[in-house]
This record gives structure tokens, sequence and C-alpha cells, in this order.
């Protein structure tokens, strides 16, 4: 399903915008898709198409996962990553700030008995989420917790 949007062209030369709801439907005796119109929303213009459609899309987020929405249009702002995890929003920002490619720039053509990257985003993660652990300060017990982070004891 999808919005579509057609123009119309009027004698007086005014271009109408119509909104609709439609699907393409596969058929097989054409062997082709169709565009089925599933409800006509009205014109683009008028203010109460576009509170029709905003009822609609606060109805479709309440059961669609808004990341997956945001991740397509860079518009957008995205205010919670909870559902998705702390190890999931760490894995998307070491690939987006190019970690991954410096690690294996610097490296080089030297062999490693273990994938060097990923040995490096595991340390890093473990880290970032060591707040979240609360077997973690037992594990290392060398870091403690404060209000400003993670830090050495008798550390500033």
């Amino acid at each position: 399903m999808y919005l579509r949007e057609t123009k119309q062209k009027r004698v007086d030369g005014q271009v109408i915008t119509h909104l609709q709801l439609a699907e393409s439907v596969w058929n097989p005796e054409k062997k082709r898709s169709e565009t089925k119109i599933i409800y006509n929303c009205g014109r683009a213009d008028e203010p109460e198409v576009g509170e029709r459609l905003r009822r609609l899309a606060r109805s479709i987020l309440r059961r669609v996962s808004t990341e997956e929405i945001v991740a397509q249009d860079p518009s957008w702002k995205l205010i919670d990553a909870w559902p998705y995890g702390d190890l999931y929003v760490l894995e998307q920002l070491w690939h987006r700030v190019g970690i991954a490619e410096v690690i294996a720039h610097t490296i080089g053509r030297r062999k490693f008995d273990f994938p060097v990257e990923r040995a490096n985003a595991s340390t890093v993660s473990s880290w970032c989420t060591a707040m979240t652990i609360p077997s973690m300060p037992k594990t290392w017990p060398w870091v403690t917790s404060n209000y400003n982070g993670w830090r050495k004891p008798g550390a500033p």
C-alpha cells in the first residue's frame, strides 16, 4: 500500500493534486501489476484531508516499528531507540562512522587468528553497555559508575 498522488491540469492552467490510498495487485491474466485504489482521500490542499492522513499515520505508527520508517527518511527525527536496544544502535553507529573501515585499513594485510574489527567492536560495546548489565561491576571491579559516566577509582 502507498499514498498515491495524482495531478490534474485544468483548462485554466490550474493544477489540482488528489491523494489516494492505493496498492499494486498482480493480474495473472495480463501478467502485470495493476494499481487498485482503496480509498480516495480527496484534494491535497484541503485541510481535512491532511488531518485524516495524520490520524491514519498515528494509527499505523501504533502498530509498526517507527525505527524502520525513520531509517528510510533522513528528515525524520528518532526520539527513542529502546525497542532495538543499545547494541543495535552501537553497531549502526560503528558502521555509519566508518570505524570498521578504519580498522581494516590500519591492519592492512596482516593476518590475525581472530577478527580484529569484531573484537574491537565487542570490547567497545561491552564498555558502552556496562551500565545496563548488573554483573559488570563485579566482572570489572576497577571501574565504578558515577553520574558523569565511567571512571577509574580515584580519578577526578
